[in-house]
């Protein structure tokens, strides 16, 4: 298959599973709590521990995608990620949720960076990120567009409905596994030539890289976590900012993300990318916290919009040096494993991010939004040294010339 015919079928895969994440990331909260009738903070742990899971799994299953092939392997979990969403339907309280969310969790998580790793093996070094930042802007439409039959769900509120919107979120994984099944097959890794399981987590200057730039993911739950609470309990905005500001994040993704993503195409790049999310997040922090000073609607309204105009930024340029780096230092014929170990950074991040923004925007107020704008330059200092120290080996399948990347870096 040439590679214009990949790119429509990836592009067809990511809007059948976006659609699915979108109807059911609407209702799942509602799902638990009024028809299964667990309590809100049940549900809270229950969903949190099993995060936990996708931290434990992605390297682990990132490395079967280089020992039997990374196509085969992302079938098997988008199906079993399907089959995890229907035993949602028979989840009744703490003990049967966290079993289920840990499976559910461990699938969720170890796919995104299967899928990394396939995209990367099957377009080769030119076409990946600009395919990525395709899936990533359709993902989005298709996830708005499942939201918005969400909506529908959550008017009728009937078990039934409910469970209706769950079998056609498992329906979605199901045709998205089928769609990945008509990708070419990428030949797994020779036995003589596969890497130790432990490879990616030996690579301490991958390690660092990628778990210094997760902590930009924090940008995730300022959004859905820390600006609705701040809105609400901080600022004289009106309550519908946050659905604003959601709006509007998901607009600028659809608009922007294939164009900032062309500006990460090489290591030098990349590290200029991160520096500017980490810039743009931490400035981001300190509108929000500038919000609770305007003591008018309107005037808070506004703060709020030129905060996330800097959030936008922030999420652009941080997605898009998140696969820079990432692809770009990648060991060769260790490709799962280490998107695997990708993906586990900021499944920690993702985990621990809506307790941790909640905490400080609530308990420390202004000060707790400094705190989280100093989290975020620090994040992004160490990246120019650790892809310094990552460029001197050879093995790395970064895409530029590498004289040309300890130049710019040094």
């Amino acid at each position: 298959m040439k590679k214009r015919g990949i790119v429509p079928l990836l592009l067809a895969g990511q809007a059948v599973n976006g659609f699915g994440d979108g109807l059911w990331f609407s209702v799942w909260a509602i799902f638990f709590t009024r028809i299964q009738h667990i309590p809100a903070e049940s549900m809270g742990l229950a969903i949190g521990i099993g995060g936990v899971a996708g931290i434990l799994t992605a390297i682990p299953v990132g490395t079967a995608a280089d020992r039997y092939g990374p196509r085969e392997v992302l079938v098997v979990v988008i199906a079993l990620r399907g089959l995890a969403s229907i035993a949602y339907i028979f989840a009744g309280d703490f003990w049967s949720l966290l079993v289920v969310s840990c499976c559910y969790s461990a699938v969720q998580s170890s796919g995104v960076g299967v899928r990394v790793s396939l995209v990367y093996q099957l377009l080769g070094q030119d076409d990946p990120l600009r395919a990525l930042a395709q899936s990533r802007v359709v993902q989005h439409i298709a996830y708005a567009a499942g939201a918005g039959v969400a909506m529908l769900v959550l008017a009728d509120g009937s078990r039934f409905v409910f469970v209706a919107s769950i079998l056609v979120n498992a329906a979605a994984f199901f045709i998205t596994a089928v769609i990945t099944l008509a990708l070419p097959s990428v030949p797994s890794v020779p036995v003589e030539r596969q890497r130790s399981s432990t490879e990616a987590l030996r690579d301490l200057p991958y390690v660092g890289l990628m778990s210094t730039t997760a902590l930009l993911a924090l940008c995730w739950a300022l959004l859905s976590s820390g600006l609705p609470l701040w809105i609400a309990e901080g600022t004289e905005a009106p309550l519908w900012t946050a659905g604003l500001a959601v709006a509007l994040s998901s607009l600028a993704i659809a608009l922007f993300q294939v164009r900032v993503s062309g500006r990460a195409v090489n290591i030098p790049r990349s590290v200029r990318a991160s520096r500017v999310s980490a810039v743009a997040l931490a400035g981001c922090c300190l509108l929000f916290a500038a919000a609770a000073w305007a003591h008018q609607p309107l005037l808070a309204t506004l703060v709020i919009v030129v905060g996330m105009g800097a959030h936008i930024i922030g999420e652009l340029y941080y997605v898009s040096s998140r696969w820079g780096l990432s692809l770009g230092f990648m060991v060769k014929e260790a490709e799962g494993q280490y998107q695997g170990l990708t993906a586990s950074t900021e499944a920690g991040t993702t985990a621990m991010g809506p307790a941790l923004v909640t905490s400080l925007v609530s308990g420390l107020r202004e000060v707790g939004w400094v705190v989280l704008a100093l989290v975020f330059l620090l994040s992004a200092t160490p990246v120019g040294s650790l892809s310094r120290r990552a460029l001197r080996d050879s093995r790395r399948v970064w895409r530029t010339d590498r004289a040309g990347d300890r130049e710019v870096l040094s």
